[in-house]
């Protein structure tokens, strides 16, 4: 069954490029030279208009496989960062069998490919390659492919405060590209690469390791003073335009501190709404290979890292988030899943939805984002404060997955 699925999937693969070649080079070059040379036929430039259309789908078909696959590729990376750092291990050298320990081919590291390709077994003992792999490639391209489609592609149809580009889909990105967009778009994915790797190391009951937080760190602030454009929100409220940040500014300053400040103090209300702190206590003494101190808890670094990457009002939208998808998970989800839905993951999913709704929850009065008020806020603080309250009261640690 297996083997039949690999030969369907290499038939379609040869095939599709097949069509790329066809509709991208050879229609064109040979339109082009029957129009040269004066011999198109008769419905010749309807059968170019036709041709056309094609290309442009066959382009948009590329630029998604191809956002999928560099998603699959970062989730490949950090499955390793995750495996190898709360271990105290290194990142450098070759990928290998974690149970015979030979060397994996490049074919073999190729994401969801190389699962595949090998039936969900390692190439030389045949032992069984967990499908944990397949799985988080295939998330994290979907969210590479999602987060890029409204961001670049649709220019910028999910940011607050900014006009949607007028050109958009890939035939626009690849001829005019919009590099703030672009800059805007990496700048999120990382973000929620960190927080990916929050979760894959969080499902192996390990806690954060303080350098990967740390380099998260370098990255969200370093990357925006590089490229002021990169913070689409500044630190002020009650606007309804973007601010622009002037490198090594005041107010770049103060968003980067109050992005700092704002995610801790959500954190920390996180952590505690949850008993994540206790639940904490227990994994640190089953992680014996790295001191106490070189980590970090998994609530208090991600929403650090969500309120200097996008702000501390979303920060405070993202902790809302969390707390709903935590009332809805403890009443729906059951202990086996409990693992692969922990903090970290939820941390994950309640930013994903933020970043697709940004623009649409900035837009009403009852959440919090850079358009509300003042007094707003500050009725928002005393909410989170009360819900979280509500949920350390009704879910206790037994029934808290974290």
């Amino acid at each position: 069954m297996t083997s039949n699925l690999i030969r369907a999937g290499k038939l379609a693969f040869w095939l599709s490029m097949g069509l790329v070649v066809l509709f991208l080079f050879v229609l064109p070059l040979l339109t082009a030279w029957l129009v040269k040379v004066g011999q198109m036929p008769p419905g010749g430039f309807k059968l170019l208009a036709y041709i056309e259309t094609v290309q442009t789908y066959l382009m948009r078909g590329l630029a998604a496989a191809w956002l999928f696959f560099l998603g699959g590729c970062f989730a490949s990376f950090l499955n390793v960062v995750a495996w190898r750092i709360p271990r105290g291990r290194g990142i450098n050298g070759s990928s290998m069998c974690p149970f015979c320990e030979s060397k994996l081919r490049f074919s073999d590291n190729l994401p969801i490919i190389g699962w595949l390709k090998n039936g969900g077994r390692c190439r030389t003992c045949h032992a069984p390659i967990s499908p944990r792999y397949l799985i988080v490639e295939v998330f994290l391209g979907c969210v590479f492919l999602l987060v890029s489609s409204v961001e670049i592609l649709a220019g910028g149809a999910n940011l607050p405060l900014r006009k949607v580009e007028r050109l958009q889909g890939f035939e626009h990105l690849v001829f005019s590209p919009n590099w703030e967009l672009i800059q805007l778009t990496v700048y999120h994915l990382t973000l929620l690469c960190f927080l990916f790797a929050f979760a894959l190391i969080r499902s192996e009951r390990l806690r954060i390791p303080m350098s990967i937080f740390l380099a998260g760190l370098i990255f969200g602030i370093g990357l925006p003073i590089i490229w002021p454009s990169m913070s689409l929100v500044s630190w002020h409220i009650g606007v309804d335009e973007l601010m622009k940040l002037d490198q090594f500014s005041i107010d770049q300053f103060l968003t980067i501190s109050f992005g700092l400040v704002g995610g801790l103090a959500c954190g920390l209300l996180v952590s505690w709404s949850t008993f994540n702190g206790e639940l904490l206590d227990r994994d640190r003494r089953m992680q014996s290979t790295i001191e106490q101190f070189n980590c970090i808890d998994d609530a208090v670094a991600g929403m650090m890292l969500i309120g200097l990457f996008l702000g501390w009002q979303s920060a405070f939208s993202v902790t809302l988030l969390i707390f709903v998808i935590n009332i809805l998970a403890n009443a729906i989800v059951r202990a086996p899943f409990s693992r692969t839905l922990n903090l970290a993951s939820r941390m994950l999913l309640a930013t994903l939805i933020h970043l697709l709704v940004w623009r649409m929850s900035s837009l009403v009065s009852f959440w919090p984002s850079p358009t509300s008020t003042s007094q707003f806020m500050i009725a928002t603080v005393g909410v989170l404060v009360l819900v979280a309250s509500v949920i350390r009261i009704v879910y206790p640690p037994k029934t808290v997955a974290v």
